[in-house]
């Protein structure tokens, strides 16, 4: 080997390696290589997330342990499998920590069967040849799972809302028990799931399997992003492990006689706060979501709820007019349109603190807020609307209910 070839083959080497990817010596030669692929290591870990929520905006995230190309099967009340595949530009997924797999449309109230299927992938350097060759392991096929889509047609809905995990895993096994247990028609994780994003090769664990807990295999998952959500270099890389309608953190969905909304609530300081070192910009994404505000609440699917909820990280109310514990810039710019829309609660996180603020003179919405990452203080939040009632319960991880709301159509 020349000199010029052997700085190129070791630069190849070292970029490999910085990309995570799993290689095989070049002293090995193809045939050896050949033998070595069905050896690699399986790349499906954990359990899948079903996010979306809504029928017709469904995505399937499926965390990896190396790099790895898949496609997902799935079929709708037991008939044939379809296949899914993430191709881009003629290019099958070949991703490192997560596959996401967006479903087409599909009936309301119905349930699916669903599958993921992968290979891991690697190149072998071949001789002197800088680039190698492709080599992958065998199709290794994850668990067969179910879940039902929403419906907006049904007479009621049943759904579970967390906050403020802060990867927090006593906190967040105990969610799960009680999860599990309620069986919702979906799940919302109300922000701060994180503490912060600063690895993507973190992103996995902090929110797919956070403490290896059964998130939403068995139900969809309504992601709303929360402040700490936006904090660190690979926040930019949050919409690979969700799965938000368009890939964006404003979004609606109908369910049962419930009409959603979720909105992002951004920072919980001024965009030009130094912390931020100039690179928030949320000021602009609020008006946005104004924009669609205004706009989405006229449609029927809202309209013709009989209730009408949002679901944002920070309060628009709180206890104290203190910057930085709620929104006022949310609030002026949202409140207007949600009033006018007939919203009656807000559910919220973000202060750590759990309360109830009921409507009144001074506040025309009735205001929720979940409690914090700690088992002492955290919250799990059970909610259940027919078309004459929506009951809200809030309780401590032990069971302790601490608030109760009903609210008639």
């Amino acid at each position: 080997m020349t000199r010029r070839s052997f700085l190129a083959a070791t630069a190849t080497t070292a970029a490999l390696a910085s990309a995570g990817l799993d290689k095989i010596s070049a002293a090995d030669n193809p045939s050896s290589a050949e033998e070595k692929t069905n050896g690699l290591r399986p790349v499906l870990t954990g359990r899948p997330v079903i996010s979306g929520p809504a029928p017709d905006a469904l995505s399937i995230l499926q965390p990896l342990a190396g790099t790895a190309t898949g496609f997902l099967e799935f079929s709708v009340n037991g008939g044939s499998f379809q296949r899914v595949d993430s191709e881009n530009d003629g290019l099958m997924p070949f991703e490192q920590h997560v596959l996401k797999f967006r479903l087409p449309p599909l009936p309301p109230g119905n349930e699916v069967r669903y599958r993921v299927k992968a290979r891991a992938i690697t190149w072998v350097p071949v001789d002197q040849f800088v680039h190698g060759k492709i080599v992958s392991s065998e199709l290794e096929t994850g668990k067969d799972r179910t879940f039902r889509t929403l419906d907006p047609g049904a007479g009621e809905t049943r759904f579970v809302v967390w906050n403020d995990t802060h990867e927090n895993s006593e906190t967040l096994r105990s969610l799960e028990k009680l999860t599990v247990a309620h069986r919702p028609d979906f799940l919302l994780w109300n922000g701060d799931q994180t503490n912060d994003l600063h690895f993507e090769s973190d992103m996995g664990g902090q929110l797919l399997t956070p403490a290896g807990v059964e998130l939403a295999s068995a139900w969809p998952l309504a992601y709303v992003r929360g402040n700490h959500d936006t904090r660190g270099p690979a926040a930019r890389k949050l919409h690979s492990f969700t799965g938000t309608p368009d890939d964006r953190y404003y979004y609606g969905f109908r369910s049962g006689p419930l009409a959603a909304l979720v909105m992002d609530t951004g920072e919980d300081k001024p965009d030009d706060n130094p912390l931020y070192a100039g690179l928030a910009a949320f000021a602009r994404l609020r008006e946005r979501q104004t924009k669609w505000l205004t706009e989405v609440v006229r449609e029927p699917w809202f309209r013709e709820a009989p209730f009408r909820v949002l679901f944002c990280h920070i309060p628009l109310w709180w206890l104290r007019e203190h910057p930085g514990e709620y929104s006022k810039a949310c609030r002026e710019a949202w409140s207007p349109a949600l009033i006018a829309a007939g919203v009656k609660v807000i559910i919220s996180g973000h202060t750590h603190q759990y309360a109830w603020l009921p409507a009144g003179t001074n506040q025309a919405i009735g205001q929720l807020v979940g409690g914090g990452p700690r088992p002492p203080i955290a919250t799990y939040i059970e909610g259940t609307a027919t078309r004459g009632r929506l009951t809200l319960t809030m309780q401590n991880l032990d069971g302790t209910i601490v608030e109760k709301i009903e609210i008639k159509a």
